[in-house]
């Protein structure tokens, strides 16, 4: 397979770049071939390209020499000279315009010489793809990504089966450092955070943050889910945070959450320093259990004749609550333990755990790569 011929992009003077020229016509014997100049414009910043059509011929030494300029001032009165221009040559000059109206929006004048990887419409994903890891700017990176971001799903698809087993392996790879990046410098940001509703955003963002707890494969099914509950007056009714489903199974998931900043114990301890749950904690888990029992009463109603989106054989009860660095000391920690630990149903997690499990799996993936 041909990779994709570069561009390259050398600077000439202070404010002036010479660009790979751009063969519009090719014929055995003549071309036309337009060669384009980047430039650094103080007085029209906006106007960052210029260039020039020239002929070029071969030699008897098979070379292609440009040829001989017509001075137009040499035409009479009436006179005039014509160069027409095929539909496919004027796209091929206007995505070249583009493509360096682009560059310089995105990058701005460089002083050097730049190598360039050309990405437009009519390029071959999988010879992009099969590019990518000769690329040395991160900037041209972003470009190609944002250009593979654009097209059809089934055309990447099809691309990256084709493609090199490594690259393949690379984007995955990247793609899944990239992630978990974000998604803790996102979450590390917000460990003090009493927002409710920024906490459910990031998690229905992240929902496979939630599958480390459980190490299956989920997808939510719901974000404020409704599971029955109300009176025949449309009145009550129970709504979960995120109702998600095992992949390969389909059993129900049930998340309720509350804030980094919920307290998980109460402010004094009952006796022989021993903490009870806080009545946030002791709350939340029995409004999970709620949501189940209601879940249970109203399965076959919400259900109805259409196929199911999850089934109810044995619901997980997931509640994510709490940070552990707010409880300051041993005995605190211990009491929660001991009591999240003595319920068989609900697993409560604290939003600082959820944070080390992504932070564990980043680092594995970083060692592997």
């Amino acid at each position: 397979m041909t990779k994709p011929n570069y561009v390259e992009v050398t600077s000439t003077s202070r404010t002036t770049a010479d660009v790979t020229s751009v063969v519009l016509r090719d014929g055995r014997r003549k071309r036309l071939v337009f060669a384009p100049v980047l430039v650094e414009n103080e007085g029209e910043p906006g106007a960052t390209v210029r260039g020039e059509l020239a002929y070029y011929s071969k030699n008897a030494a098979d070379e292609w020499v440009r040829d001989k300029p017509f001075d137009l001032r040499t035409l009479a009165a009436g006179e005039s000279v014509r160069l027409d221009l095929s539909s496919g040559e004027l796209l091929k000059l206007f995505n070249c315009v583009a493509a360096l109206y682009e560059h310089m929006a995105d990058a701005g004048f460089e002083y050097g010489t730049k190598r360039l990887l050309p990405v437009d419409a009519g390029t071959d994903l999988a010879e992009i793809l099969d590019s990518i890891s000769t690329i040395g700017r991160d900037d041209q990176v972003k470009r190609v990504l944002g250009w593979m971001s654009r097209q059809d799903s089934e055309q990447l698809t099809d691309a990256l089966q084709d493609a090199e087993p490594e690259i393949s392996t690379r984007i995955v790879i990247a793609t899944g450092l990239a992630r978990l990046r974000g998604f803790l410098a996102e979450a590390e940001a917000e460990l003090d955070s009493s927002d409710e509703k920024l906490w459910q955003e990031i998690i229905e963002r992240n929902a496979w943050a939630i599958g480390q707890v459980f190490s299956h494969p989920l997808v939510v099914v719901k974000r404020e889910a409704f599971l029955g509950g109300k009176s025949i007056r449309n009145t009550g009714g129970n709504n979960a945070d995120f109702v998600l489903r095992n992949q390969m199974t389909g059993n129900a998931l049930i998340v309720e959450m509350k804030t980094p900043a919920t307290p998980l114990t109460t402010a004094q301890p009952y006796r022989n320093n021993a903490y009870p749950p806080s009545k946030e904690l002791a709350g939340a888990v029995q409004q999970v259990l709620q949501d189940l029992y209601t879940l249970r009463q109203s399965y076959a109603s919400l259900m109805g004749d259409r196929p199911p989106d999850f089934r109810v054989f044995k619901p997980k009860l997931l509640l994510i609550i709490g940070n552990l660095a707010r409880e300051d000391d041993v005995d605190r920690i211990r009491s929660f333990e001991l009591f999240r630990n003595s319920m068989p149903d609900v697993d409560v997690v604290t939003f600082d755990e959820l944070v080390q499990k992504a932070r564990l799996l980043l680092d594995l993936f970083e060692d592997a790569h």
